[in-house]
């Protein structure tokens, strides 16, 4: 074997020194992205830079470390080693941090642009065809306001959410006084086509939230578990979720059945807009109740941080949210009402509680 000269020597530890930086930037990269948040890659999609996916076909974690002219060209992270390197990715902790979007307001944030550290968006609402409690059973969806776009851009923005923010789109009915009845399986299969007429009109969403709980009006607990079912064979993984009153046995009534019947995930008790109802000490024995009915991976907190009457601070929610999970660290989460609100507040409930929810 001839001795190796200076220049092949200089060349092979140029060669090493390229392969050990190559080598600890994978790991660096493998490390940053052990507890992440991922999307189930899609073909066609362009991905934004730092973009963990997961591709279903080997269940790999790949995140995407350069770009091209539109973010990862849609290419594929099994083939593309220039746009796409291979990684681990822990899947953070589910619990729900979510908002409500309500259609009225006149100048709403598209939803692609809501807060990020939002994983869950309810569209609100779907309201009864002919008022409460509906003349048909069915409900109709009527489009948001354009004052930045929300309506023009809608579907595509839904559509960007759920496949490359990795967000859930729920659709909640009722609210705001529209309270529901379903007194008959023709009245639940008009609801449930109309549910299925929506799903194709906004090109999907994961979910329905039962919003009906209005006044002294009972619900119809065995067609409302028809129904939910009913969804949730028509779209596999469809959530079914509700915002009852806390104090309401009615409405502990109704959700305990929902949950034993397998057709709801889980329900969320409003704390807010209600004497009392925003005292951190209220929510922290109130949300035993809903616990011991319905466990507490069953269970979500409502919250309302604004500066009115009967809504929380920031300061309060934290405190809340701190009693609560220390009492049962397996609590699935909080939501706060409304998007529009915490936006104006600069971020005060996304920014603040996603942390303490996911850490």
């Amino acid at each position: 074997m001839k001795p190796m000269n200076l220049f092949a020597l200089m060349k092979a530890l140029a060669i090493s020194a390229t392969m050990i930086s190559a080598v600890a930037t994978l790991t660096s990269t493998t490390a940053s992205a052990a507890s992440c948040t991922f999307t189930t890659w899609t073909a066609g999609v362009n991905y934004p830079l730092g973009t963990v996916v997961q591709y279903p076909a080997d269940g790999n974690f790949y995140k995407e470390i350069a770009v091209g002219t539109n973010g990862s060209d849609a290419t594929d992270p099994t083939i593309s080693t220039f746009y796409w390197a291979q990684t681990t990715c822990a899947a953070q902790s589910d619990n729900i941090v979510g908002g409500y979007w309500p259609r009225w307001t006149p100048s709403q944030i598209r939803i692609r642009d809501v807060n990020p550290n939002y994983n869950l968006i309810y569209l609100f609402a779907a309201t009864p065809v002919g008022g409460s409690p509906g003349t048909t059973g069915a409900v109709t969806w009527d489009p948001p306001e354009d004052g930045r776009g929300a309506a023009t851009n809608l579907v595509a923005d839904i559509q960007y959410a759920r496949t490359v923010q990795g967000r859930k789109i729920i659709l909640s009915v009722g609210g705001a006084k529209n309270g529901m009845s379903f007194p008959d399986r023709t009245k639940s299969q008009n609801f449930v086509n109309s549910i299925v007429a929506i799903y194709q009109q906004l090109g999907g969403f994961d979910g329905l939230d039962w919003n009906t709980f209005e006044s002294t009006q009972a619900p119809d607990t065995s067609e409302m578990i028809w129904i939910s079912l009913e969804l949730k064979r028509l779209y596999p993984g469809f959530i079914i979720t509700a915002p009852p009153a806390p104090w309401n046995p009615l409405d502990k009534t109704f959700c305990r059945a929902m949950v034993q019947a397998g057709a709801m995930d889980y329900a969320a008790p409003q704390y807010y807009d209600g004497p009392n109802l925003a005292d951190p000490a209220y929510v922290a024995s109130n949300i035993a109740d809903w616990v011991s009915l319905l466990g507490p991976t069953h269970v979500v907190v409502g919250f309302g941080v604004n500066n009115a009457a009967n809504y929380m601070t920031i300061d309060q929610a934290v405190s809340t949210w701190n009693q609560v999970k220390a009492a049962y660290p397996t609590i699935h989460g909080g939501f706060d009402w409304q998007i529009g609100t915490d936006e104006a507040q600069g971020w005060q409930f996304a920014n603040t509680m996603q942390p303490l929810i996911n850490p």
